[in-house]
């Protein structure tokens, strides 16, 4: 037989220390809004990032008709 089935596998568990749960929460109070309009700056880069990817397509749109009219043709 060999010595792994002879050893002992498993020991006692330990004791546990538990943290008992505060009885009384705090409360807070409300904070204040500060910003009349927190969603402004995210519509503000939707309208940049809308325009700049807008503006990409119409310049590669542009240069294809450019190329295929034959006003950049050698």
């Amino acid at each position: 037989m060999s010595t792994v089935a002879v050893q002992k596998i498993a020991e006692e568990r330990p004791t546990l220390n538990l943290v008992v749960a505060n009885p009384a929460p705090q409360v807070y109070e409300e904070t204040e809004e500060w910003h009349p309009h927190p969603l402004l700056p995210v519509f503000v880069a939707m309208a940049v990032s809308l325009a700049a990817s807008v503006t990409f397509i119409v310049t590669v749109l542009a240069w294809l008709a450019l190329r295929h009219s034959g006003v950049m043709a050698p």
